[in-house]
C-alpha cells in the first residue's frame, strides 16, 4: 500500500525549496555583481510566506493531536467522562 503524503507537507516541501532556490539566486547574483534588490524582496516575502505555511502546518498538526489524544483517552471511558473531555478540548479551541 502507498502512503500518500498530505497536501500541507506538500505546501511546506514547496515552499521551503522555492525559498532555497532564491536565496541561492540572489547569494549568486551579489556575488556576480548584479542589482538583486528586487530579487532580494522577493526572497524576503518568500521567508513570510513560509513562516505563515508553517505556523499553519504547526497548528493543523496540534489539532490532529488533539483528536488523537481524546479519542484516546474516550476509548473505553464511561459517558460522563466523554463529555468532560469534550468540554475541555471546546476550552482550547477546538478540533476545526
Amino acid at each position: 500500500m502507498k502512503n500518500k503524503i498530505e497536501t500541507s507537507k506538500k505546501i511546506i516541501a514547496v515552499s521551503y525549496i522555492i525559498g532555497i532556490l532564491l536565496v541561492i539566486l540572489t547569494v549568486a547574483g551579489i556575488i556576480l555583481g548584479y542589482d538583486v534588490s528586487a530579487l532580494g524582496i522577493i526572497t524576503g516575502a518568500t521567508f513570510a510566506e513560509i513562516s505563515v505555511s508553517n505556523a499553519f502546518y504547526y497548528n493543523k498538526a496540534k489539532k490532529e493531536n488533539l483528536l488523537k489524544i481524546a479519542a484516546g483517552a474516550a476509548n473505553g471511558a464511561d459517558t460522563e467522562k466523554v463529555d468532560d473531555i469534550v468540554k475541555i478540548i471546546s476550552a482550547l479551541g477546538g478540533i476545526v
